[in-house]
């Protein structure tokens, strides 16, 4: 089996190219690259106490991924995951965070379920060993991934059915990425901006007041397909062609699950970009419209109407939500142009 996934020079390669699109032209500075949860991540922090506060932000960073790591031993997550039928008792954030995470599952029947770690466990993506299971064995997993049996219980204790096991991997760097930019505030930073692994958070505007102008990838590679101006808002995409392997029967896996089937997306959906002001909503809602499919994330979009979403098809269409008609340029020969309102 061949596995393309983001590698880490790539990653830095793409970062530089991105960059180029949102840099500003303060001296007073910083910079800080570093790995965590398991990808690559850029801080860019405008200010005398830009160094600090970055420094700030990584060690929380390392602190989140100690406690919602699936795999490290003792973190929260793995605890929970090993708990034996237990009341495992969490920290307010990571109770808040697994409510948030369980109030979208709700809310878009399923389409995020932080529950199907067995289901990627089977098929590789929380391993490294790629494989494609039997249709027997995803029907016995499918069974532990009802994300309705997760109890909150009082005093913020949590108690997960025999056999079930939580991964935060489609939330993680988005709640990372709300952490981070309270952080800066309360350091007295004014303007940064962040790329964790592909989300791309920013704090203020530039330090010229002008807005920052995010990238979109090109899901075939290439130079981006447009530009999104934000200020205190977060561009996070999900896409198939971010992580995947390709089977012994020369078909490509992509590393988003449908939870009905336990097998990987299969839909019209290249990529979709959610630009929100909060990280962890963008991030939920990227998997969520992904899962979702066009037509259904569309509807979700007209019922909710708050966040923008571009969703860009494997036919070379493109499809974005009305609020983004004035911060949007194209760079990119879309077969078709359509706008969602």
């Amino acid at each position: 089996m061949f596995l393309n996934m983001k590698k880490i020079v790539a990653v830095k390669v793409f970062l530089i190219s991105t960059i180029l699109l949102f840099s500003s032209c303060s001296k007073s500075k910083d910079i800080k690259s570093f790995e965590a949860m398991n990808t690559f991540m850029t801080l860019q922090s405008y200010g005398s106490k830009s160094k600090k506060a970055n420094l700030a932000v990584e060690n929380r960073i390392r602190e989140l991924e100690d406690s919602i790591s699936t795999t490290k031993e003792h973190s929260y997550i793995y605890d929970l995951n090993n708990s034996s039928n237990k009341e495992i008792e969490l920290p307010q954030d990571i109770y808040d965070l697994l409510s948030f995470s369980l109030n979208i599952s709700k809310e878009s029947n399923g389409a995020l379920n932080i529950a199907l770690y067995p289901i990627t466990s089977a098929w590789g993506f929380t391993t490294g060993n790629y494989r494609v299971p039997a249709k027997e064995e995803l029907e016995e997993l499918l069974k532990f991934t009802d994300f309705s049996k997760i109890q909150l219980l009082d005093n913020r204790k949590v108690k997960l059915a025999d056999g079930m096991k939580i991964d935060f991997g489609a939330i993680g760097k988005g709640f990372a990425g709300d952490e981070a930019i309270q952080i800066l505030r309360e350091q007295g930073v004014k303007s940064a901006i962040l790329d964790l692994g592909g989300n791309v958070q920013v704090l203020g505007a530039k330090t010229d007041g002008s807005d920052w102008t995010i990238g979109i990838k090109n899901p075939w590679g290439g130079p981006v397909v447009a530009g999104v101006r934000i200020k205190n808002q977060a561009v996070i995409t999900s896409g198939g062609y971010e992580r995947y392997f390709t089977g012994d029967d020369g078909k490509n896996y992509i590393h988003i699950f449908d939870g009905k089937t336990g097998r990987p997306v299969e839909n019209e959906i290249a990529s979709v970009s959610i630009i929100t002001e909060s990280g962890l909503y963008g991030d939920a809602l990227s998997t969520t419209m992904f899962v979702l499919g066009l037509e259904n994330a569309c509807k979700y979009w007209k019922l909710h109407q708050d966040f923008e979403m571009l969703i860009i098809t494997n036919d070379k269409n493109l499809y974005y939500t009305s609020g983004l008609k004035d911060k949007l340029s194209l760079r990119y020969d879309f077969n078709n142009v359509f706008i969602v309102q």
